[in-house]
């Protein structure tokens, strides 16, 4: 069977038209194993006909193709210049009959009740023994019959009167097509408005919709000339534009258990339930109205009433039930929850039985990681880490989640500054995190909306870095905060949140900084007693994506009153903010757009006492380019401040105060293997970062000034795939430096020229990195 590239030659040449023209202008199908000497389907059209808006043709077309017999649909997979077929369907003629009963059945559903529906076929011989069918559906809609009036006549007057008071959310209006979707739709609404008022047992079923599509007046006999012109005039008027009447009314002959109010009784949880406690005697305790039955103890009584969202004596109201379901499911100690709802006989009260089936107490996990650098001063970096930790989802019997990690990684190169041929970084941390799913100390006034998603943090962590032959690093932080959600904003708070730094310069990196002094500034311990707020907005708008990040950090605020000897050769006294953009534009062929901007900047106050804490933010919390999600053309902290030249090898390093940062990619797909999608990309980053102040050996350009910014713009523009496994995305990442504001000495003619690099092995830069760039 030909499948080879002169086979698809053959199949796209057109009249001596070059064949790599036609590869680049055409879309070729290659089709493998089909039928031999049978018609197969190779080609379905729809075609819609009549008087449609667009809007119209948009909303009919895809619908109609998901209505599409399975033996009607020949599938493709698209490769770069040309899509492969296989296995297409034998052509059956009781398929596209089939197709077409399900398309009239939606056009009826969508409120055209008079459409028509024919098919053709046209079959093409290509190599004697395939017969390509195409099938074409044509599809002539008539006039969709609309809503001309619209109500209710529930025959329980509080019923009733809900629905009309409600009235302004219906998802029904005049005018609308008469559509069954949305009459369900508004059935559905119905039921979940009266659950949330009360009515705990009734289903789309105790209600229906009458409707009619005929004016009575017009059958009424006359013998006047006028008012019969009159009539046909209104008949004529009825065929051109079908209407239909709607009432919504409770259905004949219902169980009137169905409609009647409840009111929530007896609540009672059973918290360890497991396939072991089946005629168990479970111990009883009563907590502020809550009857918890406990059978092995595992957990404290009395936090449960604070999870239910529900009391004895409320009106029923099914958003509190579920909001109750959602809260011990996002708890994490328990796997399985069930409410059960106990109607008492003929009364109007309902009791309530939750039962928790434990998750496993203690998870344990253990992962190795790798990851690649390059440093001027220390070459090729290949690193390798061990990460371990140990979960408990009920720490002190109270649903608390407790996590413990501890991760130990090295880094390997050769460092030709120091000398160390092997080994050149060791890191041990360890964290230690506990998440009360409640806000501490109580809080009274917070509303429930966010009470619900409250949590209090402790955190602790600490770390020992030793940069071989360079420093030792050893920090430790301690903070206390919160997590919780208003709609759609996610919010972080730590008060307090206290970090110290020690740093041990080593011989070589004295070296360093008697050759480039103003290091001395940027590579301080110190100790930082800050504020920090966080706030994360993501939002839609049609099919694209936004996420807006805002952080604040306010350090030494009120320790920085305090006058000890300590304090006042350690606290570092400054505040930081920023900002970070991103926006997903998804285009049509499933390209896209994607948008990022990034704006941070730091100020360390003239009050903080050390005079060498003075010039700059820590060098833990400075801003830094390049790397796979940043400046791509530029290794990671390779990029700046401003536009200086300096040799990399007295400052290996870049970091400042300030930083700008957009970034523009777009995205096309390209073909699939083994399932995995693979996406090209074409992307520009532009940046830079800088000092805010002046110090003693800091050269003018490393400090933002309005008036060079566009001069200090740094300009990458690269090329890239992007392997998407659905689970995580594999990311390669080529470019080159378009504008390159600080070179090494060496390259110094280039600095702020267009592509001025003339050997392009000093301009470019190739990244590796797991996810997209920016978050989208």
């Amino acid at each position: 069977m030909p499948n080879d590239i002169s086979y698809l030659a053959r199949i796209c040449f057109k009249g001596g038209i070059p064949f790599f023209f036609i590869l680049l202008i055409s879309s070729c199908t290659v089709v493998k194993k089909y039928p031999r000497y049978k018609p197969y389907v190779y080609k379905v059209n729809i075609k819609l006909t009549g008087d449609l808006t667009n809007a119209e043709r948009q909303l009919l077309l895809p619908r109609l193709k998901d209505q599409l017999d399975d033996s009607m649909r020949p599938r493709s997979v698209s490769k770069i210049f040309y899509s492969v077929m296989k296995k297409p369907p034998v052509y059956d003629k009781v398929a596209a009959d089939t197709s077409i009963h399900y398309m009239d059945l939606l056009m009826t559903s969508l409120g055209y009740f008079k459409d028509s529906i024919w098919y053709t076929t046209k079959v093409d011989t290509v190599d004697k023994d395939q017969y390509r069918t195409t099938v074409d559906f044509n599809v002539r809609p008539g006039k969709v019959t609309r809503i001309d009036s619209f109500g209710y006549n529930i025959q329980k007057p509080d019923m009733q009167q809900m629905a009309l008071k409600d009235q302004k959310n219906a998802v029904i209006k005049k005018g609308d097509p008469f559509a069954s979707t949305n009459v369900m739709a508004e059935l559905d609404r119905l039921v979940e408005l009266y659950r949330d008022n009360g009515y705990m047992r009734i289903t789309r079923e105790e209600l229906i919709g009458l409707w009619d599509t005929l004016d009575i007046s017009l059958l009424k006999p006359t013998f006047d000339p006028l008012q019969e012109t009159e009539l046909l005039e209104k008949l004529k008027q009825r065929r051109d534009n079908p209407t239909a009447n709607l009432e919504i009314t409770l259905r004949p002959g219902l169980d009137s258990s169905k409609i009647q109010k409840f009111y929530v009784g007896n609540i009672r949880v059973f918290p360890d339930v497991t396939l072991d406690t089946a005629g168990i005697q479970p111990k009883n305790t009563m907590v502020r109205g809550v009857m918890v039955s406990s059978y092995h103890n595992l957990f404290k009584p009395k936090i449960f009433r604070q999870n239910i969202y529900f009391k004895r004596g409320d009106l029923y109201d099914q958003r509190n039930y579920f909001k109750t379901i959602n809260r011990f499911n996002a708890l994490g100690a328990w796997r399985l929850v069930n409410i059960e709802q106990y109607p008492r006989g003929e009364q109007d009260t309902a009791d309530f039985i939750i039962r928790l089936t434990p998750a496993k107490k203690y998870s344990f996990f253990a992962n190795l990681e790798g990851s690649r650098n390059n440093s001027a001063v220390s070459g090729n970096l290949f690193g390798i880490a061990v990460n371990v930790g140990l979960q408990n989802r009920n720490f002190a019997k109270a649903a608390n989640q407790q996590n413990t990690n501890i991760r130990y990684g090295i880094e390997t190169g050769h460092d030709t500054a120091t000398g160390v041929k092997f080994i050149q970084t060791k890191q041990l941390s360890i964290s230690h995190t506990i998440s009360f799913p409640r806000p501490i100390p109580r809080m009274r006034f917070l509303p429930n909306s966010v009470r619900s998603s409250f949590r209090s943090v402790l955190a602790l962590n600490g770390a020992i870095t030793e940069r071989r032959e360079l420093y030792n690093l050893n920090s430790a932080n301690g903070s206390w905060g919160y997590n919780f959600n208003t709609r759609n904003k996610t919010y972080t708070i730590r008060i307090p949140n206290i970090e110290y730094a020690q740093f041990d310069p080593k011989q070589k990196l004295l070296d360093i900084f008697a050759l480039n002094p103003s290091l001395r500034n940027v590579f301080t311990d110190g100790l930082i007693s800050s504020m920090i707020l966080g706030v994360n907005v993501p939002g839609r708008w049609n099919t694209n994506v936004n996420n807006l990040r805002l952080n604040g950090e306010v350090s030494g605020l009120l320790l920085g009153f305090v006058r000890n000897p300590f304090l006042d050769d350690n606290l570092y006294r400054f505040a930081k903010f920023d900002l970070d953009f991103a926006q997903k534009i998804n285009m049509k062929h499933n390209n896209v757009l994607a948008f990022h901007f990034f704006g941070g900047v730091g100020y360390e106050f003239n009050s903080t006492a050390n005079p060498s804490k003075r010039y700059n933010l820590p060098f833990f919390r400075e801003y830094y380019a390049g790397g796979p999600n940043s400046m791509r053309a530029w290794g990671l902290r390779k990029l700046g401040p401003g536009s200086v030249i300096k040799d990399f090898k007295i400052a290996p390093e870049r970091y400042g105060d300030v930083q700008l940062e957009t970034n523009l990619e777009f995205r096309f797909p390209l073909y699939k293997v083994s399932g995995a999608k693979i996406e090209g990309a074409l992307f520009t980053d532009i940046g830079n970062i800088w000092f805010l102040k002046s110090a003693p050996d800091r050269a003018p350009e490393e400090v933002f000034n309005f008036s060079r910014l566009f001069n200090d713009l740094a300009v990458g523009v690269g090329t890239g795939l992007r392997i998407d496994f659905s689970y995580f995305v594999i990311r390669l990442d080529y470019s080159i430096k378009a504008k390159d504001p600080s070179p090494a000495p060496a390259d110094a003619d280039v600095q702020n020229k267009w592509f001025g690099y003339k050997n392009w092995k000093k301009a470019d830069q190739f990244q590796l990195a797991i996810s997209y760039p920016f978050i989208l």
